[in-house]
């Protein structure tokens, strides 16, 4: 986990964490991060989020160079957002779109904290739990909700 790149540490801008919190923990928050209203665990401290047992409801942005480790825990934790860039073609985003309640795809791109600027591809927030489905319902981002009905694998 020490093996981070410099985009790994890209972190969410408030104005998301705002509209769809509060959220019970950040299990790979940034050194100065306070997402999680109990629980703000940065991999700095020793706090590595992937060996620690998940509870409450979730935000996670993980590192993009690990996300399949990031994406298996979420799985397993179900209940919370999972913040990935949009890419409906790479290998991974059909198995977690089937396997979250649903996904929101951003209508616009994240200028995200302690990058030059927005992705160039945009962002997908995956939802996991009927408390993740509840408030992108209440949300003002823009953007649209999608549930996937079936998967076909490469």
């Amino acid at each position: 986990m020490n093996d981070l790149k410099p985009n790994d540490l890209l972190q969410t801008p408030q104005y998301i964490i705002d509209d769809l919190g509060p959220f019970d923990l950040d299990p790979c928050a940034g050194e100065h991060t306070k997402i999680g209203s109990l629980e703000n665990w940065w991999i700095g401290r020793g706090e590595d989020g992937l060996k620690k047992r998940w509870f409450g409801f979730v935000y996670c942005n993980p590192p993009f160079s690990q996300k399949d480790l990031w994406i298996q825990k979420m799985i397993e934790h179900g209940n919370g957002i999972l913040i990935l860039p949009e890419r409906g073609s790479a290998p991974w985003f059909g198995p977690l779109s089937m396997a979250a309640d649903a996904h929101f795809i951003m209508g616009k791109k994240i200028n995200f904290i302690g990058g030059p600027s927005s992705n160039n591809v945009g962002s997908s927030l995956f939802l996991f739990g009927d408390e993740a489905i509840y408030r992108i319902g209440m949300t003002l981002l823009p953007g649209h909700l999608n549930k996937v009905q079936f998967f076909n694998p490469r």
